[in-house]
Formats: structure tokens, sequence, C-alpha cells
């Protein structure tokens, strides 16, 4: 039987630096290990459709995940309950999850990801790294195999 995919949510401010960057990161690292989970992201208070950052696109491209094509998305841009779980990079998007649209704070994780916005290419290389630690970490919860049960 064939398991559903599960999604997962980053979010950010703007949906144009740190989430997307977590998205691409994240999915990358989960279709080379055959994981059946995706991410998208949002932004808390985003404008729909900008492109990401210069920075963001250059930092990810260093590492081979390609985000230009990602447009921004605002958070009513999903049906946030579908969310397996959702990745918040500071405290403040999560108390907006959870104050203001009622999101139940045990599908809410807070990553503490500094935004990079208006930086160098070095300080959003420094964001990426973080992203890709934060990323591995979560991915480890997929990564353990299904068990069997015999009977």
């Amino acid at each position: 039987m064939m398991q559903k995919d599960k999604y997962i949510a980053f979010a950010c401010t703007g949906n144009t630096c740190r989430s997307p960057m977590a998205e691409g990161i994240f999915n990358k690292m989960a279709e080379e290990r055959g994981l059946a989970v995706r991410a998208v992201s949002f932004g808390m208070a985003a404008v729909a459709g900008m492109p990401p950052s210069k920075n963001a696109v250059d930092a990810c491209s260093e590492i081979g995940v390609d985000i230009s094509a990602h447009r921004s998305h605002f958070i009513y841009d999903y049906e946030i309950a579908d969310f397996d779980k959702i990745y918040c990079m500071s405290e403040e998007h999560a108390m907006i999850l959870t104050q203001s649209i009622s999101y139940p704070s045990e599908k809410i994780e807070v990553l503490n990801v500094a935004d990079p916005y208006g930086g160098s290419l070095e300080i959003y290389r420094m964001c990426r790294d973080i992203i890709v630690t934060c990323v591995e970490e979560i991915l480890r919860g997929y990564d353990t195999p299904p068990t069997t049960e015999s009977n």
C-alpha cells in the first residue's frame, strides 16, 4: 500500500529569503532520500507572487538547490490544517499561528533562523547553512524505517 505523502510548511515573514531556502533544501534532501514528505513555504506578511531574493537564489545554487522559480505565498494561500507540521523561523511567526489563527502549538516548531533580508551573500550563506542543519535534523524524523509487525 502506497503511503500518502506528508506535507509540512516553512513560515517566515515575506517568503522571499528564509522559508523558500528551507523549502528548496528540504524538498531536494527528502527526494534524494526517497522520503514521502514534501514542503511548501509561506510568509506571515507576504505579498503573493514575489520572486526570492537574489542572494537567497545564489546561496542555494551554490549547494545545488534551485529556488529561482519560487514565488512568494501568503499564509492563506494554503489550507494550513493540511500540514503535518509548520516550522517557523521565529517565535513571532509561531505566536501569530497560535494566537491569531488558532493553529495547534504542538504542530509548530520554531527554528530560530535570523532574517538575512538586505544582507550580503555571506550573510545568506550563513543563513543557508543554519537551515541545512535544521533540515537535516527534521529529516531524521522521517528517515526512520516503518516498523513491521509480525504475527
